[in-house]
């Protein structure tokens, strides 16, 4: 989504499910899932350069039945050539 400041708004949201093989030996700290959801402002600052900034959250099971978060931001640019 284009805001009226020429901003970029992006949203990404996957999810991968591992089930185990025949025959696979039972590790149980096996991934089992992952679900990642990222957000992001892409600012355009000239026509090579953007600004951005982006937000991820990250859930993971574990075949253990453990689980795993990680929550991160990224500050950056990109340069288009």
């Amino acid at each position: 989504y284009v805001l009226p400041t020429k901003t970029k708004l992006g949203v990404a949201f996957g999810r991968s499910n591992l089930d185990r093989a025949s025959g696979e030996s039972a590790v149980d700290s096996l991934v089992k899932s992952n679900e990642r959801l990222t957000v992001g402002l892409y600012h355009p600052l000239t026509k090579h350069l953007n600004l951005v900034a982006e937000y991820n959250h990250l859930d993971v099971d574990a075949l253990a039945g453990t689980r795993g978060k990680a929550k991160t931001m990224s500050l950056g640019a990109i340069l288009f050539f």
